[in-house]
């Protein structure tokens, strides 16, 4: 797990949204609590969670308000604990194939990895070239228990029996659970109404 205050700053630099609001009163955010939100603001413009198992070296699960254009909307993203390439719980690095699957409470979900220098998006939708969440994932992550998402490396085929997918786990009602995503939902309020495009497949 990352330090606390190391945390603070890489959520401060989550979004021009959020710039420059992290201060001495965000070192309060509390190491697995489940779902907390940006503290000391009118309008939080993030909230994140840690894994409760993870294949990945991932430390956090952000979800994000990102703006575009005019708009705004919801991206989920993973960090890891250390920048650079993502690595297994070994410390083997790998490389992963950007389609996943994301299981709520058993019913999947279809997106794609998106990699950063310091972080990976997970996306199921997108407005132009930004890729954002649905809201039909948005409002299954408000309303459901347990998050799985499964993921395979380059050189695991997806529909292997023999090689598992590896995967993040989450208690999305840990914490104040679906009350975190209701309160993003707003910032994210004008592409609420985006859809997934219903014809990829992992």
């Amino acid at each position: 797990m990352r330090p606390v205050l190391p945390l603070v700053a890489l959520l401060a630099a989550l979004s021009p949204l959020s710039a420059g609001r992290a201060d001495a009163g965000d070192a309060c955010y509390d190491p697995g609590a489940g779902w907390q939100l940006e503290r000391d603001v009118d309008t939080p413009t993030y909230a994140f969670i840690e894994p409760t198992i993870t294949d990945i070296d991932i430390d956090v699960i952000v979800l994000s308000c990102e703006p575009i254009g005019q708009r705004v909307g919801l991206q989920l993203r993973l960090y890891p604990l250390e920048p650079g390439p993502l690595r297994l719980s070994h410390s083997t690095s790998v490389a992963l194939d950007p389609d996943v699957a994301i299981e709520i409470d058993g019913r999947r979900h279809n997106a794609r990895l998106l990699f950063a220098d310091d972080f990976v998006i997970v996306a199921d939708a997108a407005d132009g070239a930004v890729p954002i969440l649905s809201s039909q994932l948005i409002a299954s992550l408000q309303t459901g228990g347990h998050l799985v998402l499964k993921l395979h490396s380059i050189e695991a085929s997806p529909t292997s029996l023999s090689v598992p997918a590896l995967q993040i786990t989450a208690d999305l009602q840990a914490g104040i659970g679906g009350t975190a995503i209701t309160t993003l939902r707003r910032c994210a309020a004008p592409n609420d109404a985006l859809t997934a495009d219903s014809s990829r497949e992992p």
